[in-house]
């Protein structure tokens, strides 16, 4: 039998090296290794990255890279062998960001090949989640441990969408890591309302929970169609919305009668989601979206990362647990509530997400300060 073996790239630096270059940068080329995968929540995350970097760095220029191996991209992936070079010779700046880029470190960054990356790194909005909601952080190697700490340390800066995430960094042995919650929840600022709509958007559970844990998934659907018959009988149209082309033949089978929203365009999703009445689901992207919209939302936590979110902004009385045994109950009661047109909850939730909305521009005009000021100009 044949065996093919990888070859080893040897990683290297560059004397001609783009980030070394005493030139009048007309433009600033950053790599951005991103979750470019056909989930939209990953397209909220990049638009919010690089529309504020933009704003503080005119003339940012931002060339994709695959932070993992993800459906629709080709090789090479992440940070790592003869991405490093490539990086080394032509970017400006390197980031990586956002999503839940430390759950099993799908970056796999190797510390002796980060040390050797010449522009400079930023990581911006990463998270860690788990594979259930009582489960801790979703980590397969001892070995990750330490490389996820030594990949920080060669940071320039570095931000978590959460308290959950900063503290698993910290017992890691890295502290420097600034909390701005997720940046997709910074694309819109607009203070909670009820609009006329008599639309209600219903997100269709995340398709890898259906693979890992059927009972959730089937619990999940339950919750779906308890969703569906509560907004019916308020006179209210269900809409079932698909944030990945595999959630619509699922949705299909399930939901046949019910109209189904689903686009590969971020720009159709937020004109749907501003259109809604109300947003509720497990679909954390979806959450958070409608929170920058202003749009009442009700979060279902199906692991860390939702759990994260309502700890972080002071929202755990309000998100609901796939595990409470009340779940329907609990569900009914909010519903009523936002259709009645109590906010206060979301209000207060409010002015929390202004306060971090002001760290995260810092942290953004920071990274676009610390790029620009540490490249060597012409002359």
């Amino acid at each position: 039998m044949m065996r093919i073996f990888k070859k080893k790239i040897k990683v290297r630096g560059f004397d001609e090296a783009r980030s070394l270059q005493k030139i009048d940068r007309k433009s600033y080329i950053i790599h951005h290794y991103c979750p470019h995968t056909f989930n939209a929540g990953d397209h909220f995350v990049i638009r919010s990255i690089r529309q504020h970097l933009t704003r503080f760095l005119p003339g940012a220029t931002f060339i994709p890279k695959p932070c993992a191996f993800n459906r629709g991209w080709g090789k090479p992936v992440r940070l790592t062998g003869e991405n490093v070079n490539f990086s080394n010779r032509y970017a400006d700046a390197v980031i990586v960001g956002g999503s839940d880029q430390y759950n099993n470190w799908s970056l796999r960054i190797l510390p002796d090949e980060i040390s050797k990356l010449q522009p400079p790194l930023y990581f911006i909005g990463l998270g860690v989640s788990s594979k259930n909601i009582d489960a801790p952080p979703h980590i397969e190697k001892k070995e990750y441990y330490e490389h996820i700490r030594l990949a920080n340390e060669a940071t320039r800066l570095s931000s978590v969408r959460d308290n959950y995430t900063r503290d698993f960094l910290i017992k890691l042995g890295y502290e420097k890591a600034v909390v701005t919650g997720c940046p997709a929840m910074y694309l819109f600022d607009a203070p909670f309302a009820l609009n006329e709509s008599d639309d209600v958007a219903i997100t269709f559970p995340f398709p890898v929970v259906r693979r890992n844990n059927r009972a959730e998934f089937d619990r999940l659907l339950e919750t779906v169609r308890l969703i569906v018959r509560l907004v019916r009988a308020r006179g209210l149209n269900p809409i079932i919305s698909c944030h990945d082309d595999r959630d619509v033949p699922l949705a299909q089978n399930y939901f046949p009668e019910e109209r189904i929203f689903f686009s590969n365009y971020v720009d159709d999703f937020f004109s749907f989601y501003q259109q809604v009445k109300l947003v509720i689901g497990s679909r954390l992207h979806a959450s958070i979206l409608a929170a920058g919209m202003g749009k009442p939302f009700i979060n279902i936590n199906l692991d860390a990362r939702g759990k994260g979110f309502s700890d972080t902004f002071g929202l755990s009385d309000w998100n609901l647990d796939i595990n409470d045994p009340r779940l329907e109950r609990h569900l009914q009661d909010r519903m009523e509530r936002l259709l009645g047109g109590d906010l206060s909850p979301l209000q207060a939730f409010y002015e929390t997400k202004n306060g971090y909305r002001r760290i995260f521009l810092k942290f953004m005009q920071d990274v676009s300060q610390d790029i620009a000021g540490r490249l060597p100009g012409k002359g």
